[in-house]
C-alpha cells in the first residue's frame, strides 16, 4: 500500500513538473511576442494594452491569438496595397474634383482626391430597408446597357443570392460587361457555389485576397473588404450596408442610398481601385455624359478609408458629432467607440445637443454585444440616450447630424471598421434626405426599448462581469 501511494505521489509530483515547464515556455513564448505587439500596435496605447493583457492572462490562447488574427502580416499586405493604389492612381485619373461644397472645410486637403471625393449637383434617394433597396437594386441591374461593377462583403448561397447572380449572368449574355468582387473571407466558397454560371456567361469574376485559413496566415479577419457599392452603366450607383443574402433583402433593418450625378464616378474610382489590387486589370470605363446629365442639388462626400490610409471615415465622424448644434442621432449594429468618438458623443450632450444612439438588443455576434454595454454608464451619466432594438437584427449605419449632414455606409463604430477594414461612407448635405433617415431612426427607437442607469443597475453580476471582461478586449473589436 505505501509502495502504490508513493508511485502516486511521484506520479502526481512530475505532472505538476510538466505543467509547470508547458507554463514556464508559455510565459516565456509570451514574452518574447511583446516587441510585436509593441511595434505593431504604435500609436494606439489601448489595443497593446489588450493584447499584452492577452498574451499574459491566456498566455498559450492569446500568443496564438496574437500570431495568427493580430499580426497577420499587415504591413506587408499594407505595402502591397499601397503600391497597387499608387500605381492605379497614376495610370487613371482621380474623378474631378468640386470645390465650394460644404464637405471641403470639414476633410483636409491633403484627404481629398486620395481617399475623400466631394462633389456638387447630385440626386440621391435613401433605400431604407430591403423590399425597397433590392427592388431598386434589380431594376438598375436589368436595366443595364454597358456595365455592371459590383462589390460585396458577403455573398450568400441562398434565394436571394442566386436571383441577383442569375440577373447578372442575364445581362452578362446581354452583352453588358460585368464585374464582380466578392472578399475572400466575408464571401468564401462563392467561387466554387455562385460563380461558375457567371464565368461561364461572360462575366469576370474576382476575390479580394482569398484567405487560406492557416494558422500563422490568416489575415482575413484584419483585412477585408467590407465594402458594398453596385455601380451600373457609369451613372446610377449604390451603396451601403447591405450584402447579398436572404436576410438582408427581407428580415435585417438595414439602409443604403441610391445615387446619380458627379458622386458616381466616384464610387466607381473606389470600386475600380479595389478591382485593380484584386486583378491587375487596369479598366478604363468612361460613362457617357449625357448619363451624368440627371444633375441634382445635393452636396455629397465618398469617402474611403482601409489599413492603407489614415481613419477618414472616423475623422469624418469625429468632426460631424464634434460640430453638430442640435441633434446626433446614431444607427449602427456595432457600438464600440474609441476615445476620440467616446468624447465627442459625451461632449455634445454635455453641451445640450440631443444624442441617441440605437443598436441591436441582441447582435449576431455576443461578444460584441457585452462590449457595448459596457461603455452605457458613463454616455447615460453624460446625457447620452441609448435604445436597444429588438426583434430582428438592425444592420443599419446611419448618421444624421443636425437638420443637413447625414450619413449612410459600410463602417460601423468600432475599431475594426475605422482601421482593419476597407470601407466607404456616404456623406450628404441636404434637409430632405436628412429628415427622411432621422424618421427612420426615430422608427427605430419608438420600438426599441430605452436603456436606463436604474436598469444597468438591477442587472446580475455575472452580467456586469461579462461586460466589463469584454470592455477590456473593446479595442481589439
Amino acid at each position: 500500500m505505501l509502495l502504490i501511494f508513493s508511485r502516486a505521489s511521484l506520479e502526481l509530483l512530475a505532472s505538476g513538473r510538466v505543467v509547470l515547464a508547458l507554463f514556464s515556455v508559455l510565459v516565456l513564448v509570451a514574452l518574447l511576442t511583446v516587441p510585436s505587439v509593441l511595434l505593431r500596435r504604435r500609436g494606439r496605447p489601448a489595443a497593446a494594452l489588450s493584447w499584452l493583457l492577452a498574451l499574459f492572462a491566456l498566455p498559450g490562447f492569446g500568443v496564438l491569438a496574437w500570431w495568427a488574427f493580430g499580426r497577420t502580416h499587415l504591413e506587408r499586405k499594407k505595402r502591397r496595397r499601397a503600391r497597387k493604389h499608387r500605381a492605379f492612381a497614376q495610370a487613371r485619373a482621380v474623378p474631378g474634383l468640386q470645390r465650394g461644397t460644404i464637405f471641403d472645410r470639414q476633410m483636409p486637403r491633403r484627404a481629398q482626391g486620395e481617399c475623400v471625393f466631394p462633389s456638387r449637383g447630385n440626386r440621391m434617394r435613401l433605400l431604407l430597408d430591403g423590399p425597397d433597396a433590392y427592388a431598386a437594386m434589380e431594376e438598375a441591374i436589368a436595366g443595364a446597357r454597358s456595365t455592371i461593377h459590383i462589390a460585396m462583403y458577403i455573398w450568400q448561397n441562398d434565394t436571394t443570392g442566386r436571383r441577383i447572380r442569375d440577373l447578372l449572368v442575364e445581362r452578362a449574355r446581354a452583352g453588358v460587361q460585368v464585374r464582380v468582387l466578392v472578399d475572400g473571407f466575408g464571401s468564401r466558397g462563392f467561387m466554387r457555389r455562385l460563380g461558375k454560371p457567371l464565368l461561364e456567361a461572360g462575366a469576370r469574376v474576382a476575390v479580394f485576397l482569398p484567405s487560406r485559413f492557416t494558422p500563422f496566415d490568416s489575415p482575413r479577419t484584419n483585412f477585408v473588404n467590407h465594402r458594398k457599392i453596385l455601380v451600373v452603366d457609369g451613372a446610377v450607383a449604390f451603396t451601403g450596408g447591405m450584402n447579398v443574402g436572404d436576410e438582408y433583402a427581407q428580415r435585417w433593418r438595414d439602409a443604403m442610398v441610391r445615387l446619380e450625378g458627379p458622386a458616381v464616378l466616384d464610387l466607381q474610382h473606389v470600386f475600380l481601385d479595389d478591382w485593380y489590387f484584386a486583378t491587375d486589370e487596369l479598366v478604363e470605363d468612361d460613362p457617357e455624359p449625357e448619363l451624368l446629365a440627371h444633375a441634382g442639388g445635393i452636396d455629397l462626400a465618398i469617402i474611403a478609408s482601409g489599413p492603407d490610409s489614415e481613419a477618414w471615415i472616423h475623422d469624418a465622424y469625429f468632426l460631424s458629432l464634434t460640430q453638430a448644434k442640435e441633434r446626433i442621432w446614431i444607427a449602427t449594429p456595432y457600438f464600440i467607440p474609441g476615445p476620440a468618438i467616446l468624447a465627442a458623443l459625451r461632449t455634445a450632450a454635455g453641451r445640450g445637443v440631443d444624442v441617441r444612439i440605437v443598436v441591436p438588443a441582441e447582435s449576431d455576434v455576443v461578444l460584441v454585444t457585452w462590449a457595448s454595454r459596457s461603455f452605457y454608464r458613463m454616455l447615460l451619466h453624460a446625457g447620452v440616450r441609448i435604445f436597444e432594438y429588438g426583434g430582428t437584427m438592425l444592420h443599419g449605419k446611419a448618421l444624421v447630424t443636425d437638420h443637413l449632414i447625414g450619413s449612410v455606409g459600410t463602417a460601423n463604430i468600432d475599431s475594426r471598421s475605422f482601421r482593419l477594414s476597407f470601407e466607404v461612407g456616404c456623406f450628404f448635405a441636404s434637409r430632405e434626405p436628412n429628415e427622411r433617415l432621422a424618421a427612420w431612426i426615430e422608427s427605430l427607437c419608438d420600438a426599441a426599448t430605452e436603456v436606463t442607469l436604474e436598469a444597468i443597475a438591477r442587472k446580475p453580476l455575472t452580467q456586469k462581469l461579462a461586460e466589463s471582461v469584454a470592455h477590456l478586449g473593446s479595442p481589439l473589436l
